[in-house]
C-alpha cells in the first residue's frame, strides 16, 4: 500500500466527496482487491461507515464488489482514465523531455509524426552546434531513407505505409543510391533490425554527413503515435546501438509514452 497517502483535511470543501476520493485513492494503492476490515484498518474509519461509503461506490461503478466480498476498482475507473488520456496533448507532454535530452546530448531533437505524406516533421530543436539542414514543423522526410520513418515502418501496420513505400522504391531505384533499400524485402530487414533494437539508425542516407538515432512512443492504446530522433554530424554523433545517445534517447521515448499512458509488456 502507498504509505503517502493521507487522511483528507477539508477546507471548505464537501466532506463525504473528499472522504470518497480518499477511500478509492488508498484502495487504488493497494493494487489489488481487499476486504472491508482492511480498506477500514487502512483509512482509520469505522467499517460501519466505510461500508456505506463503499455501496455508494459501487453503485457508481467507480467500486467493484467481488463474489467474496472484496473491493477492488470498478470499470468506469478504466473510462475516466482512457478519457484523461485521450485529451493529451503528446506535443506538450514530449517538450519537456526534448528540453532535458537535448540538455544532456547537445545534439539536435525531431518530434516526427505520421501524416499524409508520410513521416512528417511536428518540433524540432537545433543543437548548439548548428547544422545547414532545412528543418520546419510541416516538412517532410523519406520515410524509407530517415531514422524517423524506419521507426514508423517498423511499428505501424503495413497498409498504412505501403503506399508510400512503394512511391519511395520507384524513386530510389531511378536514383541508385547504394544506401537505399531497392526491394520490399530490404524494407522487411530494415523493420527487423528497427524492432530488434527499439530504435532506427541511419548515417548520411537522408543528409550527407548527417547521422539520425530515433525511437518509437507509444500511446494508451499500444500503437506508435510519434518518433523522437537524434541527429548531428557524422563525425562527432554517437551512433552505437547501446552508446549514450541510444541509452538517453530510449529512454526519453518511454517517459513520453509512460506520460500518454503506455505501460511496457
Amino acid at each position: 500500500m502507498n504509505k503517502n497517502i493521507s487522511n483528507p483535511v477539508v477546507k471548505g470543501g464537501v466532506q463525504s466527496v473528499e472522504v470518497g476520493m480518499f477511500i478509492l485513492k488508498t484502495l487504488a494503492a493497494n493494487g489489488h482487491s481487499v476486504s472491508l476490515n482492511e480498506l477500514s484498518k487502512q483509512t482509520s474509519i469505522h467499517p460501519s461507515k466505510i461500508h456505506r461509503y463503499l455501496t455508494s461506490l459501487v453503485h457508481t461503478g467507480i467500486v467493484s464488489k467481488t463474489a467474496h466480498g472484496q473491493y477492488d476498482l470498478g470499470d468506469y475507473v478504466l473510462e475516466l482514465g482512457t478519457g484523461y488520456l485521450s485529451r493529451l496533448d503528446p506535443t506538450s507532454v514530449a517538450n519537456p523531455v526534448m528540453e532535458r535530452l537535448r540538455s544532456k546530448t547537445d545534439e539536435g531533437i525531431i518530434l516526427n509524426v505520421w501524416g499524409t505524406s508520410g513521416t512528417t516533421v511536428i518540433r524540432w530543436f537545433q543543437s548548439h552546434h548548428p547544422i545547414s539542414v532545412s528543418i520546419r514543423p510541416g516538412a517532410t522526410f523519406l520515410t524509407t531513407m530517415s531514422a524517423s520513418g524506419r521507426v514508423f515502418l517498423a511499428y505501424l501496420p503495413n497498409e498504412m505505409t505501403q503506399a508510400v513505400v512503394d512511391s519511395e522504391l520507384t524513386q530510389l531505384k531511378k536514383e541508385k543510391n547504394k544506401q537505399a533499400p531497392q526491394s520490399m524485402n530490404d524494407i522487411e530487414i530494415i523493420k527487423a533490425e528497427t524492432r530488434k533494437h527499439q530504435l532506427a539508425r541511419v548515417d548520411g542516407h537522408s543528409v550527407q554527413g548527417i547521422s539520425a538515432l530515433a525511437a518509437p512512443i507509444f500511446d494508451f492504446r499500444g500503437e506508435i503515435t510519434l518518433t523522437l530522433a537524434l541527429f548531428g554530424f557524422s563525425s562527432t554523433f554517437d551512433a552505437d546501438w547501446d552508446g549514450k545517445n541510444a541509452r538517453l534517447l530510449r529512454q526519453a521515448a518511454r517517459d513520453i509514452s509512460r506520460q500518454l499512458g503506455h505501460i511496457e509488456e
